[in-house]
């Protein structure tokens, strides 16, 4: 029995829908009802609403000063601070809803139509794994964890010691029973869970936006090396090889293009986020030690693992374009080109060189995302480069995570 082949829709159907998750709709679905439509809309005003109330009195208490008395506190803060900089930057990004439809379109156009193409192109092959779908599920239900906590240690302590605590998540908010009604500590825990929602959204669903469109990218290139590997040309039929070669210089250019937009589209989030997510995960490290074996402490641990997961999928994409791209060039090297015309040949010439710069997934033209960003040293010209100005930033990802982690518990011992 064959297996029913992926259709382009497939592939977006997924970071359209958590993106719904907080009321965003990137791809009007055209069979949603008008009704619908402003429930989601006002879903989704009411958790931007509570983004922005939360960020503000997470200002107002760090410069307040004086309800930040602990190191615990610190730094819990410090890793509010970059996750917030971090999935603003993301929602940022994912707000530039044009150019993501016009990218999407411009693939959709592109992808296989018949039966037969999809399964030369081997569409399931690159469709979301069981793995990925399973990552993605525990990311955000280590999310929702870190939400729900102080309210499940509540209700435990309520009938352990027979006294409700009222715990919520985040400490900007100050409630006390004895002088507040329960109402208010209900509007607090309604609004951190909207506000949660925001962040946790916005920095998965847009990073599952640019994992669509890359694999896309990753997939033709594949395809179009696999062919060129394939092809048998010969003098005896040089029209139809040189219209053959012609197709494969066009798609190269074009997909190249369509590579230089998505890295137009993601590349500052891109670069902010690596930064940020390194330090995310510094210090949710250090204060799941400092929590030690309690619910809190647990779920944040599964939450900076699937965080490192979300990193390396990114990082791994990077790598994937950036072999594909040379194997284009060893591609056209290597096949038979012997008994091909001079014309031939001289397109073969123009793949190879084209072959030779690079096509990558790259953070602003600043730095090309591959697994040695994630796990090795590299260095990031500043932005006042363009003053004349260099400045070397290292961005360390894993092993400055270690060592900032090494670090901080030094100091805090």
């Amino acid at each position: 029995m064959e297996s029913v082949q992926r259709s382009y829709e497939d592939f977006p159907a997924m970071p359209s829908a958590v993106f719904r998750l907080m009321g965003y709709n990137v791809l009007d679905a055209p069979d949603e009802t008008r009704s619908r439509r402003l429930v989601m809309w006002i879903y989704r005003w009411l958790c931007t609403c509570s983004h922005a109330v939360c960020v503000g009195f997470m200002i107002f208490r760090i410069f307040e000063v004086k309800t930040i008395d602990s190191i615990p506190l610190i730094m819990r803060y410090v890793t509010l601070v970059t996750y917030v900089i971090n999935s603003d930057t993301k929602h940022a990004t994912a707000m530039q809803r044009d150019s993501i439809r016009n990218l999407n379109k411009k693939l959709a156009d592109l992808y296989p139509k018949t039966t037969k193409d999809r399964e030369y192109y081997r569409v399931n092959e690159h469709y979301w794994s069981r793995s990925f779908l399973a990552m993605i599920f525990i990311y955000i239900g280590s999310s929702i964890m870190v939400v729900i906590g102080p309210i499940l240690q509540s209700i435990f302590a309520y009938f352990t010691r027979h006294q409700f605590t009222y715990e919520h998540c985040y400490p900007y908010f100050i409630y006390d029973p004895n002088r507040h009604p329960v109402w208010v500590y209900i509007i607090i825990y309604a609004t951190e869970w909207l506000h949660s929602t925001h962040m946790v959204i916005s920095n998965v669903a847009t990073d599952l936006w640019l994992l669509c469109f890359q694999v896309q990218i990753c997939m033709h290139f594949s395809c179009m090396t696999r062919s060129l590997e394939e092809y048998q040309p010969d003098r005896t039929h040089d029209g139809d090889d040189n219209r053959f070669l012609a197709q494969i210089v066009n798609k190269h250019e074009y997909l190249v293009i369509l590579q230089n937009d998505l890295n137009g589209i993601f590349g500052g989030s891109l670069l902010l986020s690596l930064i940020t997510t390194s330090a995310v995960i510094c210090t949710v490290s250090v204060y799941s030690l400092i929590q030690g074996l309690t619910l809190e402490g647990i779920t944040y641990v599964f939450f900076i693992g699937t965080s490192v997961m979300q990193l390396f999928l990114v990082c791994n994409h990077g790598q994937q374009l950036l072999d594909l791209g040379e194997d284009i060039g060893h591609a056209a090297y290597n096949h038979n080109w012997h008994k091909a015309s001079i014309a031939y040949k001289k397109y073969l010439l123009i793949i190879i060189i084209r072959a030779q710069k690079p096509v990558e997934l790259s953070a602003m033209g600043y730095l090309p995302i591959s697994r040695d960003t994630f796990k090795q040293a590299s260095t990031v010209r500043s932005f006042t480069e363009h003053c004349l100005i260099r400045v070397a930033c290292p961005i360390q990802l894993m092993s400055v995570t270690y060592r900032g982690l090494a670090m901080i518990r030094q100091m805090i011992e």
